[in-house]
């Protein structure tokens, strides 16, 4: 089971479980989170419909106007749960950037530069090759991500290290950024997807990026 498919089932039955469901989620903090918020907003949802706030407050309200206030309470309900579904997206890819990467802390201590093999082959399951010369990296593995390998690499840079995923099957329309667990990230769109960039304060994720949107070339062959 991918994320997409965990989320879809969480959307339709927060309270509902499954095996499949239950390993996945085991592995992955961000649906984890993910089915802890549904759950939370489906019981305000459920409480609001069994006791809706507007009559709580407003004891003399006409029994003429009562139905009314039911429909509104309703109404709020359910805009809160679109709300959620519209933001879910781009709110999901940054956390699982997040999870993904606190998932391997090891490579962050990575000191060792990485030979140009090993480069090659943490990029070639993604169709991509680098400029970057493999001095400059200090960890590169092929990561399973959303459903494809993706390449996760350490870039050192002269503030600190900085970890990139290269997303060829993560679309954004704009630049991101975000800020969760203690650290700055940034997802840039690029021509065939997206480059995530996650880094510890003081290193410049925006900068790293846009070296790394210059840097990334997209193979025409790869699908």
């Amino acid at each position: 089971m991918i994320c997409e498919q965990s989320r879809l089932q969480i959307g339709a039955d927060p309270a509902g479980s499954g095996a499949e469901l239950e390993e996945h989620l085991r592995g992955c903090a961000a649906c984890r989170q993910f089915r802890e918020e549904t759950r939370t907003l489906d019981g305000r949802i459920r409480r609001a419909l069994e006791r809706p706030p507007q009559l709580a407050a407003a004891p003399r309200l006409s029994a003429s106007w009562r139905p009314w206030a039911l429909a509104a309470s309703v109404l709020l309900a359910m805009l809160a749960v679109l709300s959620l579904w519209l933001l879910r997206p781009s709110d999901t890819l940054a956390r699982e950037v997040v999870a993904h990467v606190r998932e391997e802390p090891e490579s962050w201590l990575a000191a060792q530069h990485v030979d140009a093999q090993a480069i090659a082959a943490a990029l070639r399951g993604a169709g991509v090759s680098l400029d970057l010369t493999s001095d400059r990296i200090t960890y590169a593995q092929s990561c399973w991500f959303r459903g494809h390998y993706v390449p996760h690499l350490v870039v050192q840079t002269a503030q600190g290290p900085a970890t990139v995923l290269i997303l060829r099957n993560q679309r954004v329309s704009s630049r991101r950024t975000f800020h969760e667990s203690g650290m700055s990230g940034v997802i840039v769109p690029a021509s065939q997807g997206s480059i995530a960039v996650l880094t510890h304060p003081g290193v410049d994720a925006a900068a790293v990026a846009a070296q790394m949107q210059q840097d990334v070339h997209w193979l025409p062959d790869a699908t």
